[in-house]
């Protein structure tokens, strides 16, 4: 029985590797609202990626959510020359008042590994409508960078009139912080009417949510994400591993979607084998 263990433990471990997972929810500084979880530090993060079967991903800063999104970017550029090489960062995003340099607060110029923006709407207390943020989904869809929101910062309707005023931008909805689970009724009539919605499977537990989506709507639609360090990475992983589709669209997921999304922007090279 043990032997057999140890056999299967390795089957996975080996398919794992693989897959060549791509994390897109890496978080550095202090958690907010998570007193059990530690806070990773830029030094920890190549140990940590090779623990998780994980070849690169992409950075955020909790400052970006706990005080403002100008100390988070700021945050995030101070600590570039510490990040491993090949990790892409998310800056946050805000409408912008005249007089402040664009298109993202705290921005000189765009950071060479900027892979992403993400938007704080309830928190930073602004509405997510085009008259408030469109000049910033111009922008990014000049850049070829997806959106990235949180499910708990932003309604359902109003993701929805975002998503279809912009049909080229690609937005990732989080399912972080709370479980996406009991919002799947408008999650997956979303991603039905809108095909430029993915969604990220850090939260994403749910009986066949991953077998469902792929057969609905293509495993193109699904990004992997840890939510590291709050979260364990070896539940979204397991999710690919066990998932009843085929190694390629388990391949899809752990990081080739991701790839692809960067593949025309300033981080290609980046995420370049």
């Amino acid at each position: 029985m043990l032997k057999q263990i140890r056999e299967m433990i390795d089957t996975r471990r080996r398919l794992a590797a693989k897959l060549d997972f791509l994390d897109a929810n890496i978080w550095l500084g202090r958690p907010e609202g998570f007193p059990l979880a530690k806070e990773m530090n830029a030094k920890q993060l190549n140990g940590v990626l090779k623990t998780y079967f994980t070849r690169s991903g992409l950075i955020s800063h909790w400052q970006s959510k706990m005080s403002s999104a100008q100390d988070g970017n700021a945050a995030l550029e101070k600590l570039a020359p510490a990040l491993p090489h090949g990790l892409g960062v998310i800056w946050t995003g805000l409408p912008l008042l005249n007089g402040e340099t664009g298109p993202l607060p705290g921005m000189g110029s765009m950071p060479r590994n900027l892979s992403g923006v993400r938007i704080f709407p309830k928190t930073h207390n602004f509405i997510p409508e085009d008259w408030v943020i469109g000049s910033l989904c111009e922008w990014l869809v000049a850049k070829n960078l997806p959106l990235f929101v949180w499910h708990t910062e932003i309604e359902w309707t109003a993701l929805h009139r975002l998503a279809g005023g912009f049909p080229k931008l690609t937005i990732v909805v989080e399912s972080q912080p709370r479980k996406i689970l009991y919002h799947s009724r408008s999650l997956f009539p979303l991603m039905r009417a809108c095909r430029n919605v993915r969604v990220d499977i850090s939260n994403f537990a749910g009986q066949s949510f991953v077998e469902y989506v792929v057969r609905e709507f293509g495993a193109e639609r699904l990004i992997y994400g840890s939510f590291l360090p709050v979260s364990d990475p070896l539940v979204p992983i397991g999710m690919v591993l066990d998932a009843d589709i085929a190694d390629t669209e388990k391949k899809m997921i752990a990081g080739d979607n991701l790839r692809r999304l960067m593949a025309a922007s300033n981080s290609a090279k980046i995420f370049h084998h």
